[in-house]
């Protein structure tokens, strides 16, 4: 038996508790890890998941529960000072962009939106926190998306003018 899985299956993926059942139930299993889908739209769209001198950690968080009773601390993300990469949010977006700003992340601080991160569909809308839950509903960006916050954002636009984009085959 195959279950196939894009990204990393642990990051967010369930991949634990698959394997935790598996395992009760002794049914012999491997993972073969993927690329985590963080890695792999933040590459693809060009913007470094860490910079020497901008940031020296990076926060993954789920925004699937924002607003929710299990939601995250998203004052402590924003505290850290660190660039959040947050799966799942675009339904949320308005509301994390709210918290992350009442936590004293400036407006202007970049973020982007990366939909359907390497894939010939792939868009990145890049803007500020201030904007960016605006701008996606008027643009309709729609799932799957990742949502980036942070000044790695900023490095997009250096990068992009040195490096011609490589076709997808």
């Amino acid at each position: 038996m195959l279950r196939l899985k894009g990204g990393d299956p642990y990051i967010f993926g369930r991949g634990g508790e698959e394997a935790l059942a598996l395992a009760g139930a002794g049914i012999p299993f491997r993972f073969l890890p993927g690329v985590t889908a963080a890695f792999a739209a933040l590459g693809g769209a060009g913007i470094p998941p860490t910079m020497r001198g901008l940031n020296k950690a990076l926060v993954l968080a789920t925004g699937h529960v924002a607003d929710g009773e299990d939601d995250l601390d998203w004052a402590a993300l924003a505290r850290t000072g660190q660039p959040i990469v947050v799966y799942m949010g675009l339904k949320n977006l308005a509301r994390i962009a709210d918290r992350l700003a009442q936590a004293g992340l400036s407006a202007d601080t970049p973020a982007a939106v990366i939909v359907a991160a390497t894939t010939p569909r792939e868009t990145v809308h890049v803007a500020t926190l201030g904007t960016i839950a605006a701008d996606a509903e008027r643009l309709g960006l729609g799932s799957p998306a990742l949502i980036v916050v942070g000044r790695i954002v900023a490095m997009r636009a250096a990068l992009r003018g040195a490096v011609p984009p490589e076709p997808l085959s």
